[in-house]
């Protein structure tokens, strides 16, 4: 290298330390990138819940919902039960009569300051044809009369003199344990004359006038008003319902009997949960519908079309056990029935309780007395696939079957064959939407090209920047040595002209020789 004047090797000095400075700029930011995960940042920012974001918009407006594959027991012989001549009651399955559900969130808002948002959540139905097997309304079935016999049921404990004018009132209003209805007046309602009368003379009681088993799971009369976080680290976590952090239905309200079976800790809408899950993360459902959590229980990972990694889920198999867990749900742990859950505090004290599909997983002898019950893991099980990243559900599927507990009713006689029974009603095949296309486009561009983006900056701006400080530090070390040259040489002439250092001759040198 050809050292340069003083000047110039100053601004070339001032040259390299901004490259130096620039080098050492562009070998920091990839190091932050990886420590920062800009990848989980742009999704974060993506699915943020604010004023004018995609999911704000998402959230106040109607969405398409669940898909409900209604599937009804129809009883067989109901003369040959009611008779006394078979022990058993026989049904069989039919279906499935499919509705699709539409969810308005009224009175939406989110409150930045305190995380989370707010909304009643409204749900309707539409019948469809297509994925039924026929009409509902045109569709005969023999069923038990629900209505009947749970209030037979809820005055089991009751005094003789009540219960005995339960019976005379219900012999003079002419009502039957096994009815012969349409389906859909099954689903949505049909008259009941003890219903209609209770309704008539304790309206504070029974708010309704007709017993229809959709009709009061999806009663818009009393829905909740939800409370749902919108932070990063745990958005879509339900905080408060009502303004309450738990489920007072189940004791939350008495501190001394407040657990995690009543509390809302790590529970979900399901529509969506918190970003970056882990394998160890609990995870658990609530719908109002429900009156209760549902355990989700991690089972492993599978790959899909836009993700190489989604978690799989199933309903925990203890979510109808008798389980320390699940003990708020029956007062006394001896009340209740392993296999099926009471929801009666949610349904006016009438003995309605829910299972799986089937009685899966639930012990024989709640339906020993019922032919046609055949639990299948793959027909009534449940799965839910969900994308951990970023909290999206990419499938999900799971059966909720309502039945009636039938009590000691031995004091009316007819109801007495149901006696000491959990009869099943009918259950539904619940399927959670697929996500819209821009949706999985967004979380395929996420796992596959946003990555490779990031990581490929991020490899450029570490070898540029290695490439500019090994050239600066290579530009300085070059100077170096110059200004070192350039001092030595100053050094020597120097000395040069340095009169001490020049020798005087002796006089008279020059003539010696003459």
């Amino acid at each position: 290298m050809k050292c340069k004047t003083d000047e110039t090797t100053n601004q070339n000095t001032r040259t390299s330390l901004a490259l130096i400075a620039v080098g050492f700029t562009l070998l920091v930011i990839p190091t932050v990138s990886v420590l920062l995960d800009p990848q989980y940042r742009i999704m974060i920012y993506m699915t943020r819940i604010a004023v004018g974001s995609k999911f704000y918009k998402i959230f106040t407006r109607e969405n398409a919902g669940t898909l409900l594959q209604v599937y009804v027991f129809n009883v067989t012989n109901a003369e040959a039960f009611l008779s006394g001549e078979d022990h058993k009651l026989r049904v069989e399955e039919v279906g499935p009569f499919t509705y699709q559900e539409y969810q308005k969130n009224d009175k939406f808002e989110v409150d930045e300051e305190a995380g989370v948002m707010r909304y009643i959540p409204h749900t309707r139905t539409e019948f469809r044809r297509e994925q039924s097997i026929g009409d509902p309304e045109r569709f005969n079935i023999t069923v038990p009369n629900s209505a009947m016999l749970a209030v037979s049921s809820m005055l089991s404990s009751y005094p003789f003199w009540t219960k005995t004018g339960f019976t005379v009132l219900a012999d003079r209003l002419q009502s039957k344990p096994i009815i012969d209805i349409n389906v859909h007046s099954l689903l949505w309602g049909y008259e009941e004359p003890l219903i209609a009368l209770s309704n008539t003379l304790m309206p504070g009681w029974i708010t309704f006038s007709k017993m229809g088993i959709l009709d009061r799971l999806y009663d818009q009369s009393s829905v909740p008003t939800m409370e749902v976080s919108t932070a990063p680290q745990d958005k879509f976590k339900v905080k408060k319902i009502n303004g309450s952090p738990g489920l007072n239905v189940w004791g939350y309200d008495n501190p001394s009997k407040r657990t995690r079976c009543n509390t809302l800790v790590d529970t979900y809408e399901g529509y969506a949960y918190a970003p970056r899950l882990t394998r160890d993360d609990s995870i658990r459902l609530y719908r109002s519908s429900f009156c209760r959590m549902l355990d989700l229980s991690y089972i492993g990972t599978t790959a899909t079309e836009i993700t190489s990694e989604a978690f799989v889920y199933q309903i925990s198999n203890k979510s109808y056990s008798i389980d320390p867990s699940t003990e708020c749900l029956c007062g006394k742990i001896n009340e209740c029935i392993d296999g099926i859950s009471d929801i009666s505090p949610c349904l006016y004290d009438l003995t309605i309780a829910l299972s799986n599909g089937h009685f899966l997983y639930a012990s024989p002898k709640v339906y020993e007395r019922i032919e046609g019950i055949r639990p299948d893991e793959k027909e009534h099980g449940s799965e839910f696939i969900i994308e951990p990243k970023v909290g999206a559900v990419l499938s999900g599927r799971f059966t909720i079957q309502v039945n009636v507990i039938v009590k000691d009713v031995n004091y009316y006689y007819r109801v007495r064959p149901f006696s000491e029974m959990v009869v099943p009603l009918a259950y539904f095949k619940i399927v959670q939407p697929q996500l819209a296309e821009e949706d999985k486009k967004d979380i395929k561009m996420s796992n596959y090209l946003l990555p490779y983006v990031i990581h490929g900056v991020e490899v450029l701006l570490f070898i540029t920047g290695l490439t500019i400080l090994v050239y600066a530090l290579r530009q300085m070390y070059l100077q170096w040595n110059c200004s070192a040259y350039h001092k030595n040489n100053e050094k020597h002439n120097d000395k040069l002209h340095d009169p001490r250092e020049v020798k005087e001759k002796p006089p008279g040198d020059s003539n010696q020789g003459s």
